[in-house]
């Protein structure tokens, strides 16, 4: 019994809302997209039902670039549950052209090769035929 072996957990998969549905609608078709303040213009991530920056009920969603530069970035060990196969795996901030910030797990790179402001770009990985979540990748030349 001491070698039994554990049943692997499954994944998280997110679970989209009325607010967040149309990010995962635009995610399915591989297109990155943030909440816009109509009246300021600007980006915000998180999804939130007001804006951060005039506090507004009236915001919309665009695509947008899915280009970014590498923030911060840490190499997991110890993995969230249902992510073990990942591990380890690199967890990362990326500051989106646009201006705001997401997390996100870094895919084909190692931490050793990651340098500050190091250009990224989106990627997906299809979860469900459902749920694309969105990941980085180095954005090479």
């Amino acid at each position: 019994m001491a070698n039994e072996e554990k049943p692997k957990a499954p994944r998280p998969i997110p679970r989209p809302s009325s607010l967040t549905q149309p990010f995962w609608d635009a995610a399915r078709e591989g297109k990155l997209t943030l909440q816009f303040d109509k009246k300021t213009g600007k980006p915000q991530f998180w999804p939130r039902p007001v804006s951060i920056h005039s506090g507004s009920v009236e915001q919309e969603w665009r695509e947008v670039s899915g280009k970014g530069k590498l923030y911060a970035w840490t190499e997991v060990h110890v993995p969230l549950r249902g992510m073990e196969e990942f591990a380890p795996y690199v967890l990362a901030a990326v500051e989106l052209d646009e201006g705001v910030r997401v997390m996100s797990r870094l895919i084909n790179v190692t931490a050793s090769e990651l340098t500050p402001g190091m250009a990224v770009r989106v990627a997906w990985e299809k979860l469900s035929d459902e749920i694309n979540l969105y990941v980085f990748e180095p954005a090479g030349g």
